[in-house]
């Protein structure tokens, strides 16, 4: 058994090669091609330049409008009224403020919601969310389409700019469980899609996006001090939660 890192017989189904790839690709089949991956980068930063204008411009103009204070203590404060060390000032001066994180839940809303709706839309009309056995009939010839390719490039770079965005934002103490986490999603939306896996991961995507928005509207209403809101979009996001990751999903 060839056990190289592309190892035919670790990637791809018996009786299938990579040559099959280029002789579909020849024949004009629109196929994955592993230096697509290289677009997302440019893509990744665009949509963190979006994130930041979206903050700045929208999410805390409207955390403002509800009256959300962004009550970050500061080294003055601290000075006056506490007696710390340096280091510790320093560490409690950088906690994010109530208003910083209803600006950053209200982006991540935003986003998975879009992103759940174009999934939602592009897979109503596939043959696959309907017969999960078409997501292996006939592979590997899976002809790309270009709104299943914008959805793979659309939440790879959202996940790229997750992992660029962690070494720039205030540092949580869920840094690195966060960061493997990531990284982790970006492997394998990167080697599915390599390998014309992109049926499947579509389910994935669309399953794991559907529950997404519900959490991060519950984390709006917390910080915006509407607790029963907030328990009403937590217990909606548990249902939906339960139905899309330990039913459909399985």
């Amino acid at each position: 058994m060839n056990i190289t890192i592309w190892s035919e017989d670790f990637w791809l189904p018996k009786n299938t090669t990579w040559n099959d790839f280029n002789q579909l690709e020849n024949s004009g089949v629109q196929m994955p091609r592993i230096h697509d991956l290289v677009y997302v980068y440019p893509l990744a930063g665009l949509l963190y330049l979006t994130r930041v204008l979206f903050e700045r411009c929208i999410s805390q103009p409207l955390g403002r409008l509800l009256r959300i204070e962004d009550s970050r203590p500061t080294i003055r404060k601290l000075s006056n009224h506490h007696k710390l060390s340096d280091n510790k000032q320093v560490k409690q001066s950088t906690r994010i403020g109530p208003l910083g994180k209803f600006s950053e839940s209200t982006w991540r809303f935003t986003f998975y919601l879009s992103i759940f709706l174009y999934g939602a839309f592009i897979l109503n009309n596939k043959s696959w969310l309907w017969d999960t056995r078409h997501c292996w009939l006939n592979y590997p010839n899976h002809s790309l389409t270009s709104d299943v390719y914008w959805y793979y490039m659309i939440e790879l770079a959202f996940y790229w700019s997750l992992v660029f965005s962690q070494f720039i934002d205030v540092k949580r103490k869920d840094f690195w469980q966060m960061f493997i986490h990531h990284i982790a999603t970006i492997c394998l939306l990167s080697f599915s899609y390599i390998v014309n896996f992109v049926r499947v991961g579509t389910l994935v995507l669309v399953v794991h996006d559907c529950g997404d928005y519900w959490l991060e509207f519950a984390k709006m209403a917390k910080y915006a001090r509407a607790q029963r809101l907030c328990d009403t979009m937590f217990v909606i996001f548990a249902v939906v939660w339960f139905i899309t990751r330990l039913c459909y999903y399985p």
